[in-house]
């Protein structure tokens, strides 16, 4: 106790030292602590499971490049090495009736063995489902969805069909995030259901090598038996893996995370904590650069290794101590800006939290208590104490460390700044069809849900005269509208694309990859594609689901990898057709004739190439849920509006929802806008506790030369003469950590953009401002000291120094 009242009083005695090292420390230890907490949830997702290690799903892999989760015929549940399994089968936008209101849902329809697998916690009434119409909810759906209504448990709702189901139980929310995300649990022994191929999750036996038995299971066989050459294979997919799997479509029953996302996370966390851990460093040895006489005196009145060091240490664990308090504050006052603007969203884990405080505690004053102390240590006391009026006392080693986060502020300035400048490259790039003033939207909407599909006769015979008068009175009211310069009935392309594989005129040729479409004429014309060969589509000629429905349109880069010489004599094989009809054999399935090469264009994210693509004809008149349209730049708040009393017309809804051409090619880069905000965030936080630590060393450089300044204007020095003196050295210490921070950010870039297809380009600029910005910086932080020191009275300084 005395040892540590000891070090207190110590600190407080160099009360600015003291505050700016353990401040920028805080400041530095929110950022890492944020991250990593964010790192450490999305590295433990589905940990709730007590058996994730050994539980699988059964992955269905298509040889267009498709991949699923499946396991429906396909035995694998039933392999020796397989201890259980469980069937599920996800159900999405569910419109169920509560009564008063109508709610969309994601619910996972399950069997009996489901829970033993994945197991959750009861939050209210029952966790099983024993007859066909019971229900279990989560909590989040009870207390967002149904507005947290008291005693859930015996409410009753009705899906589109009008089965009515009751609420049996509310689950608890999952100690550890998860892959899925279901709204509640419904019985897998619903007739609507019956039609539904499940999904399969097993658990392996301890000791199983999946390796080994995938290699069993991957022998190619048809799809279907009217598969002409399209294969598939199943395979045994860790759950440990599906969460960064990036195969699967986007569902709204699951969510996947990013690993490039966490890498960049994983290097933002290292440089901002090494920047802390110098500054805190630098800073407390000039702290004891002030002491050092202090710790002569100890040494020649007989203090050793072991008293110094338990000094040093509790000093540095006593300022690690009151950063981590204050570490604490600023993340749950800054919770709402990472999660809101960052989208770094953390669940509390209080486990993780104490052991990561401990060692902060602990172990980091290890690590900052060891070059104190070494330096401290290897010299005698009648030198330790000659140091305190040397003017260049530990010189070299602030400003080593002050070069290093320079580097690192200035690495992480220019690297924001190309993020930012490649960001915008990409979003105004030219994509090759019309990318502004589009809007698509819904005019009808199937309230059964994507499983909830089988009605009684009488039913579907009404539904459909309300769909062929929704399809008629939309298409009059769209037809006579001079509001719109094009429409259709066709989705925008950004999402219609999707993978399969055709070759040159015959299978034997072998099959390439491609991405696959179908559009009308209108749709064609509404995003203005650029006909360069041949014709574009026309109703009065081309069919669809008939034998003369084998046409197809490609772009430049699908005539390029398929070596078309001639489209009036080579033809495309593909690898399975994409429709299937009574007027065609099932079977049937010929090379396919080429009318037409389009202009590249681009639908997937500009890191790409334009890729190899079919566009097939499509018959506008089989459309009957979206409209896409185009309009005057002013007229946009016109065109919603009459789409929005188009819809409430046609649906009798009034829950209409529209997208915009510019808004979906924005969210095509989300990730990259989120890297750009983390970097340009945490550069500025960079340059914060850079500037702390400049301060701080700053202060006591400035003031080790008072006496030298009063000697300097006592021979004629004038202001003039005094501000390139103290300067110099700073410049020289940013001008050598330019020259390191230069190539090491260059590489960095040209590293990052190696699998770039469009890449922006890397100007002189970028780094001009980088170290222009850091050079400002720090002059500004330091002016105010030159200034006092350049007008410093000499006759007070060589009076008291």
């Amino acid at each position: 106790m005395k040892q540590i009242l000891l070090s207190i009083r110590m600190l407080l005695r160099f009360k600015v030292y003291t505050f700016v090292n353990f401040i920028g420390l805080a400041i530095s230890l929110a950022c890492v602590f944020t991250i990593t907490r964010y790192i450490h949830q999305e590295n433990t997702v589905d940990h709730c499971y007590p058996e994730y290690k050994r539980i699988y799903f059964i992955e269905r892999s298509i040889s267009d490049g498709t991949k699923e989760l499946s396991g429906y015929q396909s035995d694998l549940e039933k392999d020796p090495a397989v201890e259980r399994y469980a069937s599920f089968t996800p159900c999405t936008d569910l419109v169920m009736d509560f009564g008063k209101q109508e709610i969309t849902v994601n619910a996972l329809s399950i069997d009996s063995t489901f829970f033993s697998i994945f197991p959750y916690s009861i939050y209210m009434g029952s966790g099983k489902i024993k007859r066909p119409n019971d229900a279990l909810i989560t909590k989040e759906f009870w207390l967002h969805s149904l507005n947290g209504v008291p005693n859930p448990i015996g409410v009753t709702f009705k899906n589109s069909v009008g089965r009515k189901f009751r609420i049996v139980g509310v689950l608890d929310t999952q100690e550890t995030k998860t892959s899925w995300l279901p709204d509640m649990f419904l019985s897998d022994e619903l007739e609507e259901l019956w039609f539904s191929n499940p999904n399969y999750a097993v658990v392996m036996t301890p000791g199983t090598d999946i390796a080994k038995l995938n290699e069993k299971y991957n022998k190619e066989q048809p799809r279907d038996e009217w598969s002409t050459f399209q294969t598939m294979h199943y395979q045994y997919l860790p759950l440990t893996d599906y969460y960064y799997t990036t195969s699967h479509e986007k569902s709204a029953l699951s969510q996947h995370g990013n690993k490039d996302y966490i890498r960049v996370l994983w290097i933002v966390a290292f440089l901002v904590g090494i920047i802390g851990i110098l500054n805190f460093t630098n800073i407390y040895t000039v702290i004891m650069s002030k002491r050092a006489r202090e710790f002569g005196i100890k040494k020649v009145y007989g203090a050793g290794r072991k008293e110094i060091f338990l000094q040093i240490y509790i000093e540095n664990m006593l300022l690690s101590g009151a950063a981590l308090f204050i570490c604490w504050l600023i993340i749950e006052i800054t919770r709402h800006l990472f999660y809101n603007e960052m989208y770094i969203p953390t669940n509390s884990n209080l486990k993780f939290d104490l052991n990561i405080s401990l060692l902060i505690l602990f172990v980091l004053p290890l690590l900052t208590t060891f070059y104190p102390f070494i330096k401290f240590t290897h010299n005698t006391p009648v030198s330790s104490m000659r140091e305190l009026s040397s003017t260049h006392f530990s010189v070299r080693s602030r400003m080593l460390f002050l070069g290093f986060q320079y580097v690192i502020t200035i690495y992480m300035i220019v690297m924001s700044l190309f993020f930012v400048r490649q960001l915008e490259y990409m979003l105004h790039s030219d994509l090759g069809f019309r990318t502004h003033d589009v809007i698509e939207c819904k005019m009808y909407v199937f309230k059964g849900g994507s499983s909830f599909h089988e009605k009684e006769k009488e039913d579907l015979l009404k539904e459909g005269k309300i769909q062929q008068a929704n399809k008629e009175l939309v298409n009059k009211r769209m037809s006579e509208s001079t509001l719109f310069t094009h429409w259709s009935r066709i989705p925008m392309p950004l999402h219609q694309f999707k993978p399969s594989r055709y070759a040159l005129n015959r299978a034997e040729n072998g099959f390439k990859p491609v991405l696959r479409a179908r559009m009308s004429p209108r749709s064609m014309e509404l995003f203005e594609f650029q006909l360069l060969k041949g014709r574009l589509w026309n109703d009065s000629i081309d069919e669809m689901f008939t034998k003369n429905s084998f046409k197809c349109i490609i772009n430049e880069s699908a005539k390029k990898v398929f070596g078309i010489k001639d489209i009036t004599r080579d033809k495309l094989q593909g690898e399975d057709k994409s429709w299937a009809s009574s007027n065609v054999p099932s079977e049937y399935n010929p090379p396919v004739e080429i009318v037409g090469v389009i202009k590249d264009f681009n639908v997937k994210h500009l890191s790409q190439s334009a890729a190899p693509m079919i566009i097939e004809y499509f018959d506008e008149k089989y459309e009957l849920i979206t409209v896409t349209a185009s309009y005057p730049h002013e007229r946009r708040a016109e065109a919603i509006d009459f789409l929005r009393k188009l819809y409430e017309e046609a649906t009798g809804s009034t829950d209409f929802e529209y997208k915009l051409i510019e808004d979906e090619i924005a969210s095509m880069y989300n990730e990259d806008r989120r890297v750009v905000d983390i970097y340009s965030l945490f550069a500025k936080v960079a340059i914060l506790i850079s500037s702390l630590g400049l301060l701080a060393i700053s202060l006591f450089d400035i003031r080790q030369r008072y006496r030298e300044i009063g000697l300097r204007k006592v021979n004629g020095a004038q202001g003039k003469n005094i501000y390139p003196l103290l300067i110099k050295k700073y410049l020289s210490v940013l001008g050598i950590a330019s020259l390191i921070a230069i190539p090491l950010s260059s590489g960095a870039i040209i590293l990052y953009l190696e699998d770039f297809a469009h890449k922006a380009p890397i100007t002189p600029d970028l780094f001009i401002i980088g170290i222009g910005a850091t050079a400002l910086i720090s002059l500004l932080t330091i002016i105010w000291q030159i200034y006092k020191a350049a007008n410093v009275n000499p006759a007070e300084v060589i009076k008291y120094e």
